[in-house]
């Protein structure tokens, strides 16, 4: 079978997190059987490995008005002179003229849930309706819908009107390097971004939905339980301006300068010592599908604090404490408490790793290769 992949939308944070781990994941597991084209920017390609020889890549536009033109008229050619037997588009948006059955993977919930796009400004607002609009109209078109938790299935699955039989639900794995023996590379880590010993750790793109500023502000009213000197550190890339600007205003505001520390797009390889030297790791965000960040900071082993919205108590279990990401002194109360309990601390760190470990990237491939196939009517 040639699975022929849309990866046109994969710029940074989950979408190459997913490729990166996925491809290897989808040869390991489909018994040699299946070759696949990923259509990606080439910028995009030097992030993913040498990669497999099943495997193959070509180019496409790096954005804006070009990519969507790329995706709706050259992509279904491509297709079709390529012979594929599936496209696989793994982030929301459909191809509607594919010559061939389709499988859709629901990355991104944000564009359906109207308390996000409430809260975000006015500029993204009419961004996120109209990619619910192409959402909708994607779902309808195509051969089978992949939902990543039983939460966005649940939740989305009349939404879309698509029907139970073209639904599936595959969660995401996790990659092996997010593990507690990565600590060993956390001296070295420190020294490079001048970390203290101890510090809070939030890692995420900076969108409206991932609540940093409620992070910081709960951190500042959390500060005069935490020892003086303990930093938050906050990683990921800084996306959105207005986002940007709201962070950096509340840190001014509380008086957090050199208290929170910015490290912007930390490259992935520095990400699990990150977490793994972490006293306690913050997931604040309101809004997910499956969150990888969080099975990365749970299989690193840091005792983790999370928002209790969405899919996170499915992704984390018993793995995590909880809290209402949209109430700094509900998240001030329980990063104090975590921080002096070393019991739960423990407990944490235990019945996180063993949530981690039900997580892979070959059940993820052996799931996603079962769709697959079933939308090429050969099962």
């Amino acid at each position: 079978m040639h699975v022929l992949i849309n990866a046109t939308s994969a710029r940074l944070g989950g979408g190459i997190t997913v490729l990166r781990n996925l491809l290897p994941a989808l040869c390991a597991e489909d018994g040699g059987r299946h070759h696949y084209t990923v259509v990606a920017r080439p910028d995009v390609r030097g992030q993913l490995g040498p990669g497999d020889p099943r495997v193959r890549f070509e180019g496409a536009p790096l954005g804006g008005s070009g990519r969507l033109l790329f995706e709706q008229l050259a992509l279904p050619l491509q297709a079709l002179l390529g012979r594929a037997d599936v496209l696989f588009s793994p982030a929301n948006l459909a191809t509607f003229a594919a010559p061939c059955p389709q499988v859709l993977m629901v990355q991104n919930v944000s564009p359906f849930d109207e308390d996000v796009v409430r809260r975000s400004p006015p500029r993204i607002r009419l961004r996120l309706r109209a990619l619910r609009e192409l959402g909708l109209a994607s779902a309808k078109a195509v051969s089978r819908v992949v939902f990543l938790s039983d939460w966005s299935r649940d939740r989305l699955l009349p939404l879309f009107g698509t029907g139970a039989a073209r639904a599936a639900r595959v969660y995401l794995g996790r990659d092996r390097a997010f593990s507690p023996e990565a600590l060993q590379r956390a001296p070295e880590l420190r020294a490079r971004y001048r970390l203290p010993e101890r510090y809070l750790l939030s890692v995420g793109a900076f969108y409206p939905y991932k609540n940093i500023v409620e992070l910081v502000v709960g951190f500042s009213r959390a500060r005069p339980a935490l020892p003086p000197g303990l930093p938050l550190v906050l990683a990921g890339a800084e996306h959105d301006p207005e986002v940007v600007q709201a962070v950096r205003a509340a840190i001014a505001r509380e008086g957090l300068e050199g208290r929170v520390l910015l490290l912007g797009n930390v490259p992935y390889e520095d990400l699990p010592p990150l977490y793994a030297a972490s006293a306690v790791f913050i997931f604040p965000s309101a809004c997910e599908n499956f969150p990888n960040i969080l099975v990365e900071g749970l299989g690193s082993g840091a005792p983790t604090l999370c928002s209790k919205l969405g899919p996170m108590p499915e992704v984390a279990g018993d793995g995590a404490r909880y809290f209402d990401p949209f109430d700094p002194d509900d998240l001030a109360a329980n990063l104090a408490g975590l921080f002096h309990d070393p019991k739960q601390q423990a407990l944490l760190r235990a019945r996180g790793l063993a949530k981690a470990a039900s997580y892979s990237w070959e059940a993820t491939a052996r799931g996603l290769l079962t769709v697959f196939e079933q939308a090429a009517g050969r099962s």
